[in-house]
């Protein structure tokens, strides 16, 4: 089962945001199984991690929400997300 993170980014830090996030996980030996993101007026980034512990880790990181298993599908099909990169 994979365990889907969503963070916010404020309007015009999205290169500063994504090169944060990138790190952070290249630093805690982490690797997103997902990471896809939607724009708006501002950007959510949603990962999607192996482990509870890693999806858990990175929301307290970066002051995210980790979404319930059984509402992940639904909402992702409706939120419109694009993917950005793909590990």
């Amino acid at each position: 089962m994979l365990h889907a993170v969503e963070v916010g980014s404020a309007r015009g830090d999205l290169i500063a945001a994504m090169s944060n996030m990138m790190s952070w996980l290249s630093t805690h030996g982490s690797q997103a199984v997902m990471f896809q993101q939607r724009t708006g007026d501002a950007s959510i980034f949603r990962l999607e991690f192996s482990s509870v512990a890693e999806a858990l880790a990175f929301v307290c990181a970066f002051g995210g929400r980790l979404i319930r298993p059984e509402y992940e599908t639904a909402a992702a099909a409706s939120a419109g997300y694009r993917r950005a990169v793909r590990s």
